[in-house]
């Protein structure tokens, strides 16, 4: 009995899935991170998931526009997309105020109306050259 508990110890079987999940690029300028408020559903149910991207470099010399993908399994992720701008330092067209270097906004998670407690669902997030990946545990009634 205890060399089962301790194999399953061991494999992470029974583990709870983060409700907070970070990542940064390679060059360790950009920080991408989901949040959620829980991190289980019942099939059909939806999950509202933060996503904030911030730059550990400052804000950047150009102004430019990026992209956020996102990729749902076991269920469905609305928007699949978001679109984001940051203020260049050296903008001069720019007429807000305040230096952004962190961009929010919020996406939804719908789980599979034919989930099962076997299965896991996901929310991968894709920026540059990073994967930033959610895991939720599906619950039965």
């Amino acid at each position: 009995m205890v060399l089962l508990l301790g194999l399953l110890a061991l494999s992470g079987c029974g583990e709870e899935p983060d409700r907070i999940v970070t990542t940064e690029t390679e060059d360790g300028r950009w920080e991408l991170t989901l949040e959620a408020r829980k991190n289980f559903l019942r099939p059909g149910e939806s999950l509202a998931i933060r996503v904030v991207l911030e730059s550990l470099a400052g804000q950047p010399a150009a102004t430019f526009r990026d992209t956020i993908d996102f990729i749902g399994n076991a269920g469905s992720v609305n928007p699949s997309r978001l679109t984001f701008t940051f203020i260049g330092a050296q903008d001069t067209l720019y007429s807000g105020s305040g230096v952004t270097t962190k961009f929010s906004d919020w996406i939804t998670y719908e789980m599979s109306t034919r989930g099962s407690a076997e299965r896991q669902g996901e929310v991968s997030a894709l920026f540059r050259d990073l994967e930033a990946v959610l895991k939720i545990r599906i619950v039965e009634d």
